[in-house]
């Protein structure tokens, strides 16, 4: 079963770049004063020192009409950090299909055989696999699930516990499209078919054409997970 996750779906998030007090500084700490105004050139100067944080406070919480300006920010980060991703579950099926339709539309006679498959996939695994080290590494990665027991409903995950993921996927996957319960299935299906081909047969209406299960390898599946292990653990 697919994990959902949530993130920052292009893993690029950074903060406003915008300082104010570094705007400031940059001006020599000399900005348009209030008595150089119209409004203020005939009011006593008033010098009042008031923190940055203080400031802050005043202007989210004391002034009419205005923000809290670090408060939104930290709002904006969140709603960022926590947009559903597309499941590792899905990019492989969506790799494998995609596989196929190229297959198909291509005007060669090569055909996608069993080992193409596992090339395919294996190669989508080492990809996301790529994405995800190289992410958390570069700090630009976040990815959260949820989590019914934490005060927000999520749980932020490490780069190990995506990795994690998504060999868990990859395993459920392989299993389901190659495993031994999928080729019982598809020999039974196989069995109906030809069946039903040799009633038209007696009919007049079939054709000689019969169907073979496709042929997977005993230890495919095998191979196939313990080369995405050691991928994960290179």
């Amino acid at each position: 079963m697919a994990i959902n996750l949530y993130g920052n779906v292009s893993g690029t998030y950074q903060k406003p770049n915008i300082d104010l007090f570094e705007m400031a500084r940059k001006q020599n700490n000399q900005p348009v004063k209030f008595c150089d105004t119209e409004a203020g050139k005939n009011l006593p100067a008033i010098k009042v020192n008031i923190s940055e944080e203080g400031l802050r406070a005043l202007h989210g919480s004391k002034m009419k009409g205005s923000v809290d300006i670090q408060k939104q920010m930290e709002e904006m980060q969140y709603i960022s950090e926590h947009q559903p991703v597309e499941s590792f579950t899905n990019r492989l099926s969506r790799v494998m299909q995609n596989s196929y339709v190229q297959f198909s539309e291509s005007n060669s006679d090569e055909k996608l055989t069993i080992q193409k498959k596992a090339d395919v996939l294996l190669g989508e695994f080492k990809s996301i696999c790529d994405e995800i080290n190289s992410g958390y590494d570069g700090g630009t990665r976040v990815r959260f699930i949820e989590d019914s027991t934490s005060t927000d409903g999520f749980r932020k995950l490490s780069k190990d516990d995506e990795l994690s993921i998504l060999l868990s996927e990859f395993s459920n996957f392989v299993e389901g499209r190659f495993g031994k319960t999928h080729q019982e299935e598809s020999e039974k299906v196989a069995k109906i078919v030809n069946d039903l081909q040799k009633v038209k047969q007696e009919m007049g209406r079939g054709d000689i054409r019969y169907y073979e299960p496709e042929y997977i390898p005993s230890d495919f599946v095998e191979k196939l997970l313990k080369a995405a292990s050691d991928y994960i653990k290179a």
